[in-house]
């Protein structure tokens, strides 16, 4: 009888075991609480590196959309993380992103863009951040009374060989037959302090600015006036990450763009995120800058943050076929896309 009653224990221990194993393994199952869940969940925290080459090689307002993003967490949110590397001549965006030493890159313009895809490389936009921003410009000294295109006839302008500004602002001489003598200056406006040189190359959120915050008063030439349209920052990648990470694309642009938009709405906030990573810059010079960029940033119904279209390539591409600075025709359709744009709105 012991004996029976005893095999009858055990019994029911077993089936209460086996009722307790499958509960705890229903329940595992319902809350996705499984080895091979765990593991998902830790390939999604991992995050994928990217890096972002600057055109320039310092800190500078218009990188502040970048930080912005970085700072609030949005490159976070897509699964990124991103490193900002600056530019230079030796390390220029073009260069770099084709090496594939950058994911991504910024440029000052399309300009550029186009000059590598006619080269061969095959380049792709994937948004712009300033339309119609026309930076480029002549400068000219207060005093000199020089406030036309007209009036710099067999005048001394001065030129930053290599910059994007150039065959701009060649392109508005040009057109308006204006004989002239150039000067490479770079990027130094001493010669034009000092009377030696008539006019000058400048973008109107640089030296338009830190000029006259210097005392130096200036007339502003603007190539916009006489019909030429020129664009700012534009962000790209190669054809075969657009072809092969379209999703990488996506969620990089994604956050950007939402750094772009917070900048847009709240400058004196944004400029936070660019003071922090520049001991030498001048907070009121810089919000100043900062908020140039703002008034040419895309941020509305008709031009939502980098709007781009075939109209904007196309323009810069002739501009550059005129100047001989493209010899080749192009489709200048190839040379960006929307479909990520599309994705964000």
């Amino acid at each position: 009888m012991k004996k029976y009653f005893w095999n009858v224990a055990v019994a029911l221990l077993s089936i209460v075991a086996i009722i307790v194993i499958q509960g705890c393994s229903n329940e595992a199952e319902q809350t996705g609480i499984t080895a091979q869940s765990v593991k998902s969940e830790a390939k999604q925290v991992a995050k994928t590196q990217i890096s972002v080459r600057f055109p320039i090689p310092v800190v500078e307002a218009g990188q502040t959309p970048f930080y912005v993003a970085l700072d609030k967490g949005y490159y976070e949110a897509e699964g990124l993380d991103v490193q900002f590397e600056m530019g230079s001549r030796e390390l220029n965006p073009v260069k770099m992103v084709i090496t594939g030493k950058d994911t991504f890159g910024v440029l000052g313009g399309p300009d550029t863009l186009l000059v590598a895809r006619s080269k061969g490389h095959q380049l792709k936009a994937i948004a712009i951040l300033h339309r119609n921003s026309n930076f480029s410009s002549l400068i000219t000294l207060k005093s000199s009374g020089l406030t036309t295109i007209e009036q710099l006839q067999d005048k001394k302008i001065g030129f930053f060989y290599g910059h994007i500004s150039t065959d701009v602002i060649q392109n508005l001489l040009h057109k308006n037959n204006i004989k002239y003598t150039e000067v490479d200056v770079g990027f130094n406006y001493n010669q034009l302090i000092a009377g030696q040189i008539d006019a000058e190359w400048a973008f109107t959120v640089t030296a338009g600015l830190e000029l006259p915050a210097k005392g130096v008063e200036i007339n502003i030439i603007s190539p916009a006036d006489y019909g030429i349209i020129t664009h700012g920052y534009t962000l790209f990648a190669t054809d075969k990450t657009v072809k092969q990470k379209p999703e990488l694309v996506q969620r990089f642009l994604r956050a950007t763009l939402r750094g772009v938009e917070d900048m847009v709405e709240n400058p004196d906030e944004a400029v936070k995120s660019l003071l922090s990573r520049g001991s030498n810059l001048k907070p009121e010079l810089s919000l100043k800058r900062l908020k140039a960029y703002v008034a040419v940033t895309s941020n509305s119904d008709k031009y939502p943050s980098g709007y781009m279209d075939q109209d904007m390539f196309q323009g810069t591409y002739d501009r550059l076929r005129e100047e001989n600075v493209i010899k080749k025709e192009l489709d200048v359709r190839e040379a960006y896309t929307t479909e990520f744009l599309k994705q964000v709105r």
